[in-house]
């Protein structure tokens, strides 16, 4: 959301709601894995020419559509797009750059 700043404050509609399901019904595990997982998602989408366009696919097809679930209380449709979400945009954004990460450990301690 925060590319969209000029549209939606921080204590939008759609974040408040988006909180709220979070802090009652997404499990620790899942919220520490999204909090690991988020910045690097954001950093590569950052590097992308044109990235407005990833965005605007996020908010569109992500977050509208969780938000209007929740609202009419289809809480499991929304948790599955939830985490079906992250587990897509982890491997096409976060995996290559954990991948080179790991790989850099991995020489660095074989030297």
């Amino acid at each position: 959301m925060k590319c969209f700043q000029e549209k939606f404050a921080d204590n939008c509609e759609e974040l408040t709601i988006l909180r709220n399901f979070r802090d009652s019904f997404v499990s620790a595990e899942d919220i520490d894995h999204y909090y690991k997982m988020a910045p690097i998602i954001v950093e590569v989408i950052n590097n992308i020419e044109n990235n407005d366009a990833i965005y605007e696919y996020i908010y569109q097809n992500i977050v509208k559509v969780c938000v209007n679930a929740i609202k009419k209380g289809d809480y499991e449709f929304k948790y599955n797009r939830y985490k079906s979400s992250v587990i897509t945009l982890e491997e096409q954004f976060a995996r290559p750059v954990l991948e080179q990460k790991f790989i850099k450990v991995l020489k660095f301690n074989l030297n």
